[in-house]
Order: structure tokens, then C-alpha cells, then sequence
């Protein structure tokens, strides 16, 4: 289903709905249980991709800031006055760029609702990890170089290992403010060619087009539809990141808060199919295991 989504994203700008083909389809056949599950699909997939440039973003600046301080001088002030931009303040001028970065084509107004995601957590994301670097414990530094092991090795091996619970947790936290930004992106119209405006398919242009019909009940159910996401990724996706990498986490012995649970975990761990491909791949058979 995902992989549909990815596909609908690269298509011609024409071929999005216009509000005029709503007003001759009619409500009744908009407002269907089938096209919110689309609308539904295609938010998650925009908050999926948004998380996975702000991670790669994160990666990238964090990096340069905790080791070299040139970067740090520009990177850090840089970061905390796009922080406290407002989302319409990026939305002025991100919106004509990305459209005309892909010119005639829905990219255009996927990267706009994309990007207010990732403007959502990228910058706690990366000052996150930018922190956990320059706080690394030296002991653990101490024993990478004992190993022999070199910057690449240190980073991937322990120095982004210990970043990772922090990371986790600050994406949790980050979610209310990309689900928002994602919501208010998609409620926003392009009016391309000027005689027609055309709609984002999601959530947020599903429920803006109940509330300009006053179809009240369809606004429930894309609410609805939009708690079932947010309790997908949480439970599916986050739940059992931050259990399955809980032993990451540097402790000195003193803390007694209960280890995280999460039944998608369990379920993982205890089903026969990743025992199987670890078996396989170390049979001699070269298999990637996410």
C-alpha cells in the first residue's frame, strides 16, 4: 500500500481532484469509506518520508556540529532560528520553490506538506543527537580505541548507539507537532492554472472539504481515521524501536524505572520467520535483515 502512495505522488499536477470536479461528483460519492482510507494511506506515507529526512538531516548537521567547531558556530544559532520559525512562516516561500523545483507535477505539493514535517522535528532531532555526541561517556570512547576502532566505526558502533534512545524519545515527542504541520499542510489549496484549485489528497484536505460542506459526520471519521493512524505508528513503529533498543541506553546501575513493554515486540521476537532468516543468513546465504 505504501508503494501505491509513492507511486501517486509522481504524477502530473493535472491529475489531482480540483474543487470544481467536487462540486459535479457530489458529496456522496466523495465522502466514502474507500477514499479515506486513501486519504489516510497517503498522510502516513508523507509522515514516514518527512521522518526519514529529518533523521538524514539530523545525521548529516548534528554530526558536523559536534566535530568540527567552525561548523558549530553556524550550524547551532542557524538551528535554533529556523526552530522558532512558525510553520506559515516556511509555507510562504517553500511552497512557490518546491513548485517550481518540480514543475508540473504533484512532487511539488507532496514536498510542501513533507517538508512541514520535517520542519516539525528536524531541529530537536539533530540537537539531540548533536548533544548525546558531545556527551558520550569517555570510558566508552576509551574502549572503541582499545578495539581499534576507527571514526566510522566509532560512530555507527557507539557513539549513534548511545544517541539512539534520546532520538527515539524526542520523535515521540516530536509527533504532536508533525501530525499537526502534516494536517495543516494538506489542508492548504494550489491554485494551478488560476481557473482551478486543486487538492491534496489526506486527511487534512478530507476533513477542510467535510467542513466547507458541513458534513460533520465525515469530519468524525476522518478524525477517527487520524487517531487510528496515530495509534498505528505509536503501537507498530515506536513502541517496539524503543524496547527493542532499551538496552542502548547508558546506565550507571541507579535506575529502577520498568523496562518498556510492547506487544508487536513480543510477537516479533517470539515468531518463527526472524529466526529463520538469522539462521539462514548465517548458513553462508547473504540476506539483509532490516
Amino acid at each position: 500500500m505504501m508503494g501505491w502512495c509513492l507511486t501517486q505522488m509522481n504524477r502530473p499536477l493535472s491529475q489531482l481532484p480540483t474543487q470544481q470536479q467536487l462540486d459535479v461528483l457530489g458529496s456522496k460519492n466523495y465522502f466514502t469509506f474507500a477514499q479515506l482510507v486513501e486519504a489516510a494511506l497517503r498522510t502516513m506515507t508523507r509522515l514516514f518520508i518527512g521522518m526519514l529526512w529529518s533523521l538524514a538531516f539530523s545525521l548529516v548537521f548534528g554530526v558536523m556540529a559536534a566535530r568540527y567547531k567552525t561548523a558549530r558556530y553556524f550550524i547551532l544559532p542557524l538551528v535554533n532560528l529556523l526552530e522558532s520559525v512558525p510553520l506559515l512562516g516556511f509555507l510562504t516561500f517553500t511552497t512557490a520553490w518546491f513548485m517550481g523545483w518540480f514543475p508540473n507535477n504533484v512532487l511539488g505539493v507532496e514536498a510542501v506538506a513533507i517538508f512541514g514535517v520535517f520542519t516539525a522535528q528536524a531541529w530537536n532531532i539533530m540537537l539531540v543527537l548533536y548533544q548525546s555526541l558531545r556527551v558520550t561517556p569517555k570510558e566508552l570512547l576509551t574502549v572503541a580505541d582499545q578495539f581499534g576502532c576507527n571514526s566510522w566505526q566509532r560512530f555507527w558502533r557507539l557513539e549513534f548507539i548511545y544517541a539512539v534512545p534520546g532520538i527515539l524519545w524526542n520523535m515521540v515527542i516530536s509527533q504532536s507537532a508533525a501530525w499537526f504541520a502534516l494536517v495543516a499542510c494538506e489542508q492548504a489549496t494550489v491554485a494551478f492554472p488560476r481557473t482551478e484549485t486543486l487538492i491534496l489528497p489526506g486527511i487534512g484536505s478530507y476533513i477542510q472539504i467535510a467542513l466547507d460542506r458541513s458534513k460533520f459526520g465525515a469530519v468524525a471519521a476522518a478524525l477517527g481515521a487520524l487517531l487510528v493512524c496515530v495509534l498505528f505508528t505509536n503501537v507498530c513503529l515506536f513502541q517496539p524501536l524503543i524496547k527493542g533498543t532499551v538496552h542502548y541506553k547508558y546506565s550507571t546501575g541507579t535506575d529502577n524505572q520498568l523496562p518498556p513493554q510492547s506487544r508487536v515486540y513480543d510477537l516479533v521476537s517470539h515468531a518463527k520467520l526472524p529466526k529463520w532468516l538469522h539462521q539462514w543468513g548465517t548458513s553462508g546465504v547473504y540476506v539483509v535483515v532490516a
